[in-house]
This record gives structure tokens, C-alpha cells and sequence, in this order.
């Protein structure tokens, strides 16, 4: 047929008269067509099936899509800006009505976790003439507190543990302008809303010359478990909340000096985010908790100046301590220890040697990771060394108690510049039994702090 048409239209512009119909038969009238061009038929009868089902699935997904974009902007009728991919505010959170003019901004709290006493601090902006009519404030689902004119701010307290909380805000206006903003906080770690199966480790990189090595993505690392590759689901770059215990020497041996080691963990304590939860220990012949874990900076400075120096210096007993302190804490288990000595309790070698190996497995099993001044020229700064890199962490020597305050300031800076990789073990955790943890990244002469292990509970 198609040559026939050739021919037909060839004929045509000859001036020849032209006709379809075959030679001694009926004339030809052809079907009508949809969306006919010579020889091509689209969404006819020839098309292929694999053709009809792929035209008819684009048109599912497209309808799928505005349905969607429809039902977001029916069930809210606002504009909410202000949150990076994380969802965590990095301005002001911002929402508007649909014409643009009421504007509601959430102006405190700033930070992605919402935990202790803290203050919800709104903004209204809207046009001339018109006014506030109601504001509300929605937390977990149920109305806190209700609005009709400003200051619009809530004081709660949330508690002592970070937790993921919900936080809507709604404003009508007298002339009906409307606009709602809405906000979920961070828990403290991924645990608190997947399977405990999950296993999370925090890695801190340094560049060849020891500088924090920042703005790694997550196909940067190459995480093992006994050797094993394991598959990265959850990467985060920001700091996350962390249980820091501060254990300070307070033996006889630090009279005269103790007031600059208090000075330097007064100043590190404060300089810390506000989500870091921290507990104080003292330690001489004995180990006593001056503080346990709070947000309340005050609280943890007094702690801190309390401390006396008396006694001998328990050094193993405060790794066990710290340790008991710090397992089952919900985030990362730090601790920070200062001492300008070593244990001077146990003074049998091979009942030291035990001791000591019995305290780091027990760091280790914990996931606890220390981080160990070592001050003054009695210190035993090979030990604390150990005590360090078996557990993840790092170590500082100085005999210089000026020198102090840049050491503590370094912990911190470790603490604040560590990357969180999370992963499902492709051996389950009910198999039990130690897991060696190594990390690679893609960075030449890049170094990696991270705890060597944990183990899987049964």
C-alpha cells in the first residue's frame, strides 16, 4: 500500500489523474486515521503493545505527580523555607501565606536538637491593616499554647534526653491570610527510630599535616567489619549529641598545679555545643563522680572547682569508672582524661598488666572512646597512650600548664570535626562475638581515628 501512495503522489504532481483502487477491484477508501502521516499510524490499532503500555505508564507518572503536588499544597497553605537536606534550620525557618504578604518565622530554637529548658521564639510580619487573628502552638501533636497578638514565645522544657520532637505553628489573619510552618528535631542518634541492628561509628580524618580534613561525602569511605565491606546507609558530616565524661587528677601530686588543669576543663566544658551532655569525675586514691551527665554548664563548673587534691592516683579504677558512667549512653561515649601520673594503687607488674587489659576490654565492649592528657614530667604518657589508640581516640603530652588550655581546645576540635557512618551488618548482630572495624578513606596520606570495634550483643 505504501507503494501505491508513493506512486499516487508521484502521479499527482505529473498531472496524471490518480486512483487508489486496486487493478479490477473496488476503490480504495482508507480507515480514518489518528494522527496519520504517510505510512505511520500513531496510538492506532498497529502499534506495537511494549509502545501502548510505555505511553500508558508516562501518563500514570505524570498524573501520579500533580495528584502529589496538589495534595501538598491542599494540606498546607504555606511556603516553608530555611532547612538544608537534613532538615535541620540553617536560617530562620520561614513560612507564607499564598500571596506572599504574611510571613511566619521561627526565630529560636536555632539548633537541630530540642532538649533541657528552651525557648519557641515566632515572628509575624503582615500587611498594613490587617492583624493576627489566632496563632497556635502545636508540640507532639497537642496544642501547647494559643495566641491572639504578640510576643509569641513559648518557654518548655524538654527534658534531659535528646529526642525527636514535632512542632507546628499555625496563623490566620483577620483578613484571612493563613500560612503554617512545621518542624521535626533530631533525636540523638539513629537508634532511637531504626533497628538496634544498626551500627554507627564516628571517624575523625586528618590531612598529612594533622589538620581536620572537612567536606568528605559519603562514596568516600570504604568501611570493613572483619574484613568485610559493609554497605554505608546513613552519612552525616555535622556534629551529633555526644555523653563526655571529664576525669581530672586530683592526687596529692597536683597541688599547685590543679587550679590550671580546672581552669582549662572549665573553659573546654563551656566551649562545647550546648547538645553535649557532660558528667564530671575527680580521681585520687578514689574515684568520685562530682557531677553527673547535665547540660547545665553552671553545675558542671562548680563540680569542676570543687575538686581537691588529696591521695594517690587510681588510674585503673577510673577507667572502669568512666566506663560504667558512659556504657549505654544513647550517642557517642567520650571521655577526656587528665592525670600527671600513672596508677600508683597497683604496683605488681603483671597485676597492673592484667588490670590494664581488663579495663581497656571493657572501654572497648562499651564503644567508649578516650581521649588522655598526659601532664608534668612523672606522667605516664606511654600508658596513656595505649589507652588512646585502643580505643580510638588520641593523646596530648605537655609539661607546660599554660599549654593546657590549646590541648583541651584540640579535644574539642576532634570532637566538633567528626564524620558519623552508619551500616547494617551483613553478619547479624544476634551471632554475637567481637567485630573489627576498619575504616579507608579516599584521600592520600589522610589518617583515620576511629574505635576499632564493638561488640555485637547476642
Amino acid at each position: 500500500m505504501c507503494a501505491r501512495l508513493g506512486e499516487a503522489t508521484r502521479a499527482g504532481r505529473s498531472g496524471r489523474p490518480v486512483s487508489l483502487a486496486p487493478e479490477g477491484g473496488r476503490p480504495y477508501i482508507p480507515p480514518r486515521p489518528v494522527f496519520r502521516y504517510p505510512c505511520v499510524t500513531f496510538l492506532g490499532p498497529a502499534m506495537p503493545r511494549r509502545q501502548h503500555l510505555l505511553l500508558f505508564s508516562i501518563a500514570v507518572g505524570l498524573l501520579t505527580t500533580l495528584a502529589f503536588l496538589t495534595l501538598e499544597r491542599t494540606a498546607s497553605s504555606s511556603s516553608v523555607s530555611g532547612l538544608d537536606p537534613a532538615g535541620i534550620p540553617s536560617e530562620p525557618l520561614v513560612a507564607r501565606s499564598d500571596d506572599g504578604t504574611l510571613v511566619l518565622r521561627l526565630l529560636s530554637p536555632e539548633g537541630p536538637y530540642l532538649f533541657g529548658k528552651q525557648r519557641v521564639e515566632l515572628e509575624v510580619s503582615l500587611p498594613s491593616g490587617d492583624a493576627v487573628k489566632n496563632l497556635d502552638i502545636f508540640l507532639d501533636g497537642g496544642l501547647r499554647k494559643a495566641f491572639t497578638a504578640p510576643p509569641y514565645t513559648l518557654d518548655e522544657d524538654f527534658g534531659e534526653e535528646i529526642r525527636a520532637h514535632s512542632l507546628l505553628v499555625t496563623v490566620q489573619t483577620r483578613e484571612d491570610r493563613a500560612a503554617r510552618l512545621s518542624w521535626i528535631s533530631r533525636p540523638a542518634s539513629l537508634q532511637s527510630r531504626v533497628e538496634v541492628s544498626l551500627v554507627t561509628v564516628n571517624v575523625a580524618v586528618l590531612n598529612p599535616d594533622g589538620r581536620y580534613l572537612d567536606g568528605l561525602s559519603l562514596s568516600d569511605f570504604i568501611l570493613m567489619e572483619d574484613g568485610v565491606p559493609q554497605t554505608l546507609v546513613h552519612f552525616d558530616r555535622d556534629p551529633t549529641p555526644a555523653s563526655i565524661a571529664v576525669a581530672l587528677d586530683s592526687s596529692e601530686s597536683m597541688q599547685g598545679t590543679l587550679w590550671s588543669a580546672q581552669k582549662a576543663a572549665n573553659d573546654f566544658i563551656a566551649s562545647l555545643p550546648p547538645f553535649y551532655k557532660i558528667c564530671v569525675i575527680g580521681f585520687s586514691d578514689s574515684v568520685r563522680v562530682a557531677r553527673e551527665f547535665t547540660y547545665d554548664r553552671r553545675g558542671l563548673s562548680y563540680a569542676v572547682s570543687s575538686l581537691k587534691p588529696a591521695g594517690g592516683t587510681a588510674l585503673f579504677d577510673t577507667l572502669e569508672a568512666v566506663t560504667h558512667q558512659l556504657a549505654g549512653r544513647p550517642d557517642r561515649r567520650v571521655a577526656v582524661l587528665f592525670t600527671d601520673g600513672g596508677e600508683s594503687l597497683v604496683t605488681d607488674d603483671q597485676a597492673s598488666r592484667t588490670r590494664l587489659s581488663r579495663s581497656l576490654q571493657m572501654a572497648r565492649e562499651a564503644g567508649v572512646t578516650f581521649y588522655t592528657i598526659a601532664f608534668g614530667p612523672h606522667s605516664a604518657a606511654g600508658l596513656l597512650q595505649r589507652i588512646a589508640e585502643e580505643t580510638g581516640g588520641a593523646s596530648y603530652d605537655s609539661r607546660d600548664p599554660t599549654a593546657l588550655g590549646s590541648i583541651f581546645d584540640k579535644v574539642g576540635q576532634t570532637l566538633n570535626h567528626q564524620y558519623t557512618l552508619s551500616y547494617y551488618p551483613s553478619r547479624p548482630l544476634s551471632e554475637g562475638g567481637w567485630r573489627n572495624v576498619t575504616i579507608q578513606v579516599r584521600a592520600p596520606g589522610a589518617t583515620v581515628r576511629a574505635r576499632p570495634g564493638y561488640l555485637a550483643s547476642h
